[in-house]
């Protein structure tokens, strides 16, 4: 019996994990919001999103380049050191928009943005 050989993938996609993660670490960030836990959540998101900044900087298909500036956006809005929110209290409604946006961002680019496959 002859057996083929696996070929190694060319691109791989290692924005997914981190992607997921920051799908929930928003939705989890919407339901503790006014909430001691809310510090917690804005840590992992912003680590999340300098994560993907990383991958989108490495990415090889350059239409996914529009993902580096709105990963960036979110790390730096969602910067729990030096938050842009501390003078400004938004809506809830409108806030929760704006997280639903973000947690698309992070799940569209976790699935779309690919880096070349490690030899």
């Amino acid at each position: 019996m002859a057996t083929k050989k696996q070929q190694q993938p060319e691109y791989i996609r290692p924005g997914i994990v981190p992607g997921l993660a920051g799908v929930i670490a928003m939705f989890i960030g919407m339901g503790v919001y006014e909430s001691e836990w809310y510090i917690t959540v804005l840590f992992a998101i912003s680590i999340l999103a300098a994560i993907m900044v990383v991958f989108s900087w490495q990415s090889v298909d350059k239409k996914k380049w529009i993902f580096l500036p709105l990963f960036v956006a979110i790390a730096v809005f969602w910067n729990p050191i030096f938050r842009l929110t501390d003078g400004f209290t938004p809506g809830i409604q409108w806030w929760m928009l704006v997280q639903t946006f973000a947690a698309a961002i992070f799940f569209l680019g976790g699935f779309m943005i690919k880096t070349p496959a490690p030899k």
